[in-house]
């Protein structure tokens, strides 16, 4: 039987995205080289789902995460978001996109001004980009309170008197402020204690339900973005190593590298036999001078001579799984809308959710 829901549409397309940050050496600062934090990956994420991009820490994940919504001044490549490429935008322009794009960063105590209120910090981005009244805008936020859980009666406090788990809340109030179709949840969940690390991931996922949001859910905790993405991508020293939907990424990892990484998942059920742990030899080379070939090559158990000359292009290999690795040939692959039965990841057809 034939499907007949309508295709996803593409929310944000992510082509050749480079950041690079020079280095300067010497008494005359002379560049001498880039550290490549983000070096050329291409991706998309649909509308109303959750990609997680996960990998090492300094593997470029928050780079990347801060370049989609131009935190930074892209290096090279064009990040779509609906429709708009905001790598070519104006100062203006791009001010008045930000509505659109939002962001929730990974310290809530770092992130929010110590001495501002609460309502103040979740006004902030009202007082910038509408024209409500007073009134107006204390609705609004005691609105985004009520939607994030806080106690109306909180809203004259300071962060300080919350505890970490409540600053979260703040910071998620004031990106929901202005009605985003985007967030980048930047390891929202790492500087909290475990036990509220559950509740603000499940607030997180009801506030994509009710209000049709998109996330891009930057993590090290595997465990939890199995629980929350539809899609997941796997990073290494910049480069995405491969991109699965969740369900086949976790039940049988392509790419060494993912291999590795979801070996050492724990397994809760003791009646599932538990995967081999994968040690991983050496050190994650410098993004300032990567490998030759393959950026994993200097630390992959199956290591062959090619990747250490060729870098291998990452190519849907089965429908909706992309690959960057020698060793994973394509299978029988179904042709999509174009005929097409091998695409690049910026071309992706038939990612299922």
């Amino acid at each position: 039987m034939l499907d007949a829901s309508p295709p996803r549409k593409k929310l944000v397309e992510v082509k050749n995205l480079k950041m690079y940050f020079p280095i300067h050496t010497g008494l005359l600062r002379r560049h001498t080289g880039d550290v490549k934090a983000v070096d050329d990956i291409s991706f998309d994420i649909y509308e109303g789902e959750t990609l997680g991009l996960v990998g090492e820490s300094g593997c470029g994940k928050s780079t990347a995460g801060r370049a989609l919504i131009r935190l930074y001044e892209l290096t090279s490549g064009s990040v779509t978001i609906d429709g708009v490429d905001i790598a070519t935008l104006s100062a203006e322009q791009l001010r008045l996109k930000r509505p659109t794009m939002q962001m929730v960063f990974q310290d809530p105590q770092a992130s929010l001004n110590p001495r501002m209120t609460v309502s103040a910090i979740i006004g902030e981005p009202l007082d910038e980009h509408t024209t409500l009244t007073k009134a107006e805008k204390l609705a609004r936020i005691y609105e985004l309170m009520d939607a994030v859980g806080l106690n109306r009666n909180f809203a004259n406090r300071y962060p300080h008197a919350f505890s970490g788990g409540q600053r979260q809340r703040i910071g998620i109030a004031r990106a929901l402020a202005l009605n985003p179709k985007f967030i980048v949840c930047d390891e929202p969940i790492a500087a909290l204690d475990v036990s509220i690390q559950a509740q603000v991931v499940n607030l997180l996922e009801d506030l994509q339900e009710k209000f049709g949001l998109t996330y891009l859910f930057i993590s090290h905790d595997l465990s939890m973005v199995r629980h929350i993405a539809d899609r997941v991508a796997v990073m290494y020293l910049g480069q995405i190593m491969e991109l699965s939907a969740r369900d086949a990424l976790y039940a049988d990892p392509l790419h060494p590298y993912a291999k590795a990484l979801l070996s050492a998942v724990p397994e809760p059920d003791p009646a599932k036999a538990a995967r081999a742990r994968i040690i991983l030899q050496g050190d994650v080379p410098s993004p300032a001078n990567p490998p030759k070939g393959c950026n994993f090559c200097t630390r992959c158990p199956q290591v062959i001579p090619v990747c250490r000359e060729v870098q291998p292009a990452l190519t849907e290999v089965a429908p909706g799984r992309f690959v960057a690795c020698h060793l994973v040939q394509p299978t029988a692959l179904t042709a999509g809308p174009t005929g097409g039965t091998e695409a690049k990841e910026h071309n992706q057809q038939g990612a299922t959710r």
